[in-house]
């Protein structure tokens, strides 16, 4: 069940997931966890879905 590639210059740049109206921050993960099992993430930057494992991102991880 894959989507279009992602087309940005660099691929997968960023990753969203919208849970409940809410935006998420994620990335890649080697294994699916909770919310990729129950989610679909999105490319940022040219939103293709993203069809493997990814967990949301801690907020204090994030760079500024």
């Amino acid at each position: 069940m894959n989507g279009p590639a992602c087309i940005c210059l660099v691929r997968w740049p960023r990753l969203y997931v919208v849970i409940e109206g809410v935006r998420y921050e994620v990335e890649s993960a080697e294994a699916d966890t909770p919310t990729s099992a129950l989610f679909r993430a999105w490319c940022a930057g040219c939103g293709a879905e993203y069809t493997y494992p990814f967990r949301i991102v801690a907020a204090q991880t994030r760079a500024a």
